[in-house]
């Protein structure tokens, strides 16, 4: 994973944790063997790379940057201009030139070749300035020569701000006489395309377009007004926190004591080299934390992710400077505390809510696009209708400018697959789904679970009343993406279970069964302990009924076990709820084709949809006692009600077009009824997206309310991943019932084996 950060590419394994990089921990901790059983060695080593984890919490090691180190050797003595300040910095550059004569990441990445060789043209002019190691250059200068082509590549990842440092540097090498091995005619492309950049970034007066340049000032070499520039001096004495930056404000600026002190800190702590950015302790806590949440192991570090968290709510309420100073650092701290639970006003990023002031101003930081796939993510955390505008027109534009950016062909993949997520929203995809993309993972307990599923499923017989095998696979991936711990697998089966049995009464009532069945159905449930007196009026209700008795009896004792109390009575009332709201849809709205008012549809559309049922029987399951009151509790009752509208909304957009053809209400059909044929389809499935929005807010908001909250957080979070799946769900239209678009997801998770990480 490579962030483009300041004016230099920043790759993430850098950035290691403890003694190992991201790539290495995400291999030990989630590694799935080839074989169900894991042996005790790979148990060892993940247990080991956990503590190690644990030890970066308060000690983020950083990699050498050679790009930094050089310039920082490049300044010179204050007493003396033939003098290097930081000579130590000189011999780090001696000692560390690779074995194909460059400088730069070890191992290197094929498509960071510009940033190689931006690494190794700094450090030979380093040594040509002070006339050392003249064995080195030539090596270094073998390399150029030998990957000079990579320049104008533009498969090639660029640094940002390349277009005017590289050239930059080709300049000061004329100037040492460091005569470079590379095409004439490409040389003078860059300087030229260098000029027109940089007129294009001063175009406007310098202060109200600082941003364009700041994080490439070292690229502007003498051209850039380093007096207007050192008013952003920041109190650490950096220069926005890069030692390049600051470096370059010593060599072509007048000596500045605070520079010096800055870069001399650094090197107390690291001796000879000096890191890409520094301070980094935000930087890094942020990015470890957001990491380990993709990777879905962040469970395994909860009381070091939430002290890492106060920590940054407590510099955030202090509006920090390291914070506040980065578009990137502010708006994922901002996601991050607002999604785990944080007091955050999105206020705060209202500097950004403009897309030109954003690119005018020091917001822009030459269109980084890593800070707006960041302004882009923390817009996605809306909750309050008017609070959050703000965030609203960030999503607005940063989403028209992603949309763009990806008709340009020159785009990387990487940043084009990174954008084409982003727009996704984050609620709209399952969790384990988004790890694979960081670290394909998954554990082998889930074929366990799913074999388990798959006797019930044949026990019951439940091909028999037409319910494909596909459905069971479906309902098992969907909980199995976003409920993955493996304390939770008693919930994850029932929650499976529920839906495949809500799957096979829905069809029955939409396609197959007639009125007297369903009555049928009713009083069987109704009567449950005496079943056996009421009789089953066809073969299919009988192999139904005999399922859901089965399946309802068996989560009853398990739910009974974990809460201490038996909650069979309330199992029970769901399920006749839920059957009769089917009865008014079938007896009033299909066969008697009455159309019902608005409210009246969701009143039983919300509950038909099934949320109510699954997700309040598999609260049962999840750990936490909760007691009759709090099941009862307006809270529970608001984030149901809530949870139910936005799953039916969503289904009802994407499956109009079936239900329509089987004569079945849905909220489209009802608007443009009750429209009397004023409003389109088109405008009904907007003012529907509009509803479910809100409603989708409301819900988050509730989720993250810590306020007078009687339900412990994992139960709420269940509501809010139940609608995650929803959307994932509806992505390529009916995902359950037609799932030729979703099978992609459930290969990722649950069948396609792992390929080896690579960072």
């Amino acid at each position: 994973m490579i962030l483009g950060l300041r004016s230099k590419i920043i790759p993430l394994p850098d950035h290691k944790l403890g003694n190992i990089k991201l790539g290495s921990v995400t291999n030990a901790i989630c590694h799935r063997p080839c074989r169900v059983r894991c042996s005790h060695s790979t148990a060892s080593s993940m247990e080991e790379a956990k503590e190690r984890i644990r030890e970066t919490f308060g000690k983020i090691e950083l990699s050498p940057s050679s790009y930094d180190t050089a310039w920082v050797a490049m300044v010179p003595s204050r007493y003396s201009m033939n003098q290097p300040c930081f000579p130590q910095c000189l011999d780090w550059i001696l000692e560390n030139q690779r074995e194909d004569g460059s400088w730069g990441l070890n191992p290197s990445h094929p498509l960071l070749v510009k940033d190689s060789l931006s690494s190794t043209l700094a450090s030979l002019l380093a040594l040509r300035k002070w006339r050392i190691g003249d064995n080195q250059v030539q090596r270094g200068l073998g390399f150029i020569e030998t990957h000079g082509w990579a320049v104008d590549n533009k498969d090639q990842i660029s640094p940002l701000g390349f277009e005017i440092i590289f050239p930059c540097m080709i300049n000061y090498a004329e100037k040492l006489n460091l005569d470079l091995p590379l095409d004439p005619n490409l040389v003078n492309m860059m300087l030229c395309e260098r000029e027109l950049t940089i007129e294009r970034a001063l175009k406007n007066e310098f202060e109200g377009n600082m941003a364009n340049v700041e994080y490439f000032a070292e690229g502007l070499g003498e051209l850039c007004h380093w007096k207007e520039m050192m008013l952003r001096q920041r109190h650490n004495g950096s220069l926005f926190d890069s030692p390049a930056t600051t470096a370059a404000a010593l060599i072509y600026h007048q000596y500045d004591e605070k520079c010096f002190g800055y870069l001399n800190s650094i090197l107390k702590l690291h001796d000879n080299w000096v890191p890409t950015i520094c301070p980094t302790k935000i930087h890094s806590n942020l990015f470890l934390v957001d990491a380990l949440q993709n990777l879905g192991v962040d469970r395994y570090f909860k009381t070091e992710v939430k002290r890492v968290l106060d920590e940054i709510y407590r510099l955030w309420l202090e509006k920090n400077e390291e914070i506040f100073s980065d578009v990137a650092h502010c708006a994922m701290a901002f996601r991050l505390l607002r999604m785990n639970n944080y007091e955050v006003s999105s206020e705060e990023l209202e500097g950004f809510v403009d897309q030109e002031h954003f690119f005018t101003t020091s917001s822009g930081k030459l269109m980084n696009h890593v800070a707006i796939l960041e302004l882009h993510r923390a817009s996605q955390v809306a909750i309050h209708e008017r609070k959050d505008h703000i965030l609203d027109k960030i999503s607005t534009w940063t989403r028209n400018f992603m949309e763009q950016k990806l008709l340009d062909k020159h785009i990387p993949d990487r940043s084009k697959k990174e954008m084409e997520f982003a727009m996704r929203k984050f609620y709209g995809t399952f969790d384990r789904v988004e790890t694979r993309r960081y670290i394909e993972s998954y554990k082998m307990d889930s074929f366990k679970i799913l074999k388990a599923a798959y006797r019930w499923f044949t026990d019951c017989k439940l091909e028999q009343v037409g319910l494909s095998q596909q459905y069971l696979y479906t309902s098992y991936f969907i909980i199995a993406a976003i409920l993955f711990e493996p304390e939770y697998a008693d919930a994850r089966l029932a929650y499976a279970k529920y839906a495949i049995i809500i799957t096979a009464v829905d069809d029955f009532f939409d396609c197959f069964i007639c009125k007297e069945e369903l009555q049928n159905i009713i009083e069987l449930v109704e009567r449950w302990e005496g079943y056996s007196t009421v009789g089953f009026r066809s073969e299919r209700v009988r192999i139904f009924f005999l399922a859901l008795y089965k399946m309802v009896e068996e989560i009853a004792a398990k739910a009974e076990t974990k809460q201490g109390r038996c909650v069979k009575d309330h199992l029970i009332n769901l399920w006749i709820d839920m059957l009769k709201c089917m009865l008014v849809e079938l007896d009033l709205w299909k066969i008697k084709s009455t159309t019902p008012s608005i409210e009246e549809y969701l009143s039983v559309a919300c509950v038909t949809i099934g949320v109510p049922c699954f997700v309040l029987t598999s609260l049962y399951l999840l750990g936490p006692k909760l007691s009759k009151d709090v099941i009862e509790s307006s809270e529970v009752s608001a984030l149901c009600n809530c949870t139910a509208a936005v799953a039916r909304l969503i289904n009802d957009i994407h499956s109009y077009k079936r239900e329509q053809a089987e004569s079945s209400t849905n909220m489209v059909s009802i608007l443009i009824t009750q429209s009397q044929g004023t409003i389109s389809e088109e405008e009904a499935i907007r003012q529907i997206k509009e509803m479910m929005e809100s409603k989708r807010r409301e819900l988050l908001g509730m989720v993250l309310q810590n306020k007078e909250s009687q339900l412990p957080q994992v139960c709420k979070d269940l509501f809010w991943t139940t609608i995650n799946a929803a959307y994932s769900i509806h992505t390529h239209g009916d995902g359950y019932r037609f799932p030729e678009e979703f099978k992609n997801h459930i290969n990722d998770v649950i069948y396609k084996p792992l390929n080896q990480y690579s960072p």
